[in-house]
């Protein structure tokens, strides 16, 4: 690849953000513009902070982006032609490219049950996290509010409305099962029981043993026939992505992921490279990445490295990755730290009340120093066991 080519990313959530910050500082010779439909950048994990009232950030994307060199672009891709190498961009003239970041990233998953769309509402932008909130911080005491979802964004944000917005009657449907579990993303004893104990003490009630299969105004169905009435739903039962890959004709897997090879290269169209939620990435040692901030900013670094290999005459390294452990916040005072292997199972190792909390914290703030933002991270609260 020659000098002054052009470098387009697409989306600006954790995976493609970092690409693009890392290509923009690099001094290089070619162009980088990232395109988002936003204004700025999202910090995703504290989504449930927002709904229940925290204030967001200020991340905005054209001051980021032109400090490093960069350009950014706000709209919405309609399409991109992998022959030409141009792409469309709602409402103005075809854009081309030299090679392509496609980091879309993911949403969750409204589509797969009855009546999510139109009585749910889900935490995926900032506007809703918003109205959200000033919903239930208006609701009269009593509020009925049914959070749908087995996940860590499930717990967090029953925990943090629980918390915050005292008075609402929360419960949590997990599906079929709530329990300790060896597999990939799955919670050791420990943490299984501290959850339990947290969820007591905010009195969040639990609903264990079946999904939701269709949602009513005002009513939750679960399989088997029994009902959950609500006042508000809160949707967080798993994640989908967008269908342009797919529809631009990219190689993606059944739930719509773009496969890619050990440079994070499209395995179809090499001269796209793919990361974050919208990439299927199976390496050594992980193995299968789950859809997560951990994956997707080490995804983000190598995709930069590989467009950069040919013009700053660098191999291209393949993708390695391995967990060390998954955070979750329960509340502003309590948390949980599961630790796990390097393919995500877990192990009995748990850090949980205020260390846990502090530690979240931390992670947050250095996820966004990882990016390029500059926040005050201050030092570790305390140094994680070492991994098995």
């Amino acid at each position: 690849m020659a000098d002054g080519q052009h470098i387009v990313i697409l989306g600006g959530g954790y995976a493609g953000l970092t690409a693009a910050a890392r290509i923009a500082e690099a001094d290089s010779g070619v162009s980088v513009t990232l395109i988002d439909r936003k204004k700025e950048f999202v910090e995703r994990i504290r989504l449930h902070e927002i709904a229940a009232g925290s204030e967001p950030r200020d991340f905005g994307y054209q001051k980021f982006m032109e400090s490093r060199g960069g350009g950014f672009l706000r709209g919405v891709i309609s399409s991109i032609d992998l022959d030409q190498q141009t792409l469309e961009v709602e409402g103005q003239s075809a854009l081309p490219w030299d090679r392509l970041v496609y980091a879309l990233g993911s949403h969750t998953d409204t589509d797969s049950v009855d009546g999510v769309r139109e009585h749910a509402v889900s935490l995926d932008d900032m506007a809703a996290c918003k109205a959200l909130y000033n919903q239930l911080h208006n609701s009269p005491a009593g509020t009925k509010v049914l959070v749908v979802g087995g996940g860590l964004t499930a717990f967090e944000a029953a925990c943090e409305f629980a918390e915050r917005l005292p008075g609402l009657d929360i419960t949590l449907a997990v599906g079929t099962r709530f329990a300790a579990s060896d597999k990939p993303g799955g919670l050791s004893h420990l943490a299984v029981e501290h959850l339990q104990n947290v969820f007591e003490r905010l009195s969040v009630k639990l609903s264990v043993g079946s999904r939701a299969a269709s949602l009513q105004q005002g009513s939750a169905t679960f399989e088997g026939g029994s009902a959950q009435p609500f006042d508000v739903c809160l949707w967080a039962a798993g994640f989908s992505v967008p269908e342009l890959a797919k529809q631009s004709g990219l190689s993606v897997n059944d739930a719509g992921q773009i496969k890619s090879d050990y440079t994070l290269a499209s395995i179809s169209h090499p001269n796209v490279l793919t990361v974050g939620d919208a990439a299927e990435v199976v390496v050594d040692p992980s193995g299968r990445c789950r859809m997560s901030c951990a994956a997707g900013r080490p995804m983000g670094e190598l995709a930069a490295k590989t467009v950069l290999g040919p013009v700053m005459s660098s191999a291209n390294d393949p993708f390695s990755f391995g967990y060390k452990m998954r955070c979750v916040s329960l509340g502003r005072e309590d948390g949980l730290i599961q630790f796990v292997d390097v393919q995500d199972r877990p192990i009995e190792d748990v850090w949980i009340g205020a260390r846990a909390a502090r530690w979240k914290e931390y992670v947050c703030q250095r996820t966004l120093q990882g990016i390029g933002f500059e926040v005050d991270v201050g030092d570790p609260p305390d140094t994680p066991p070492a991994q098995p």
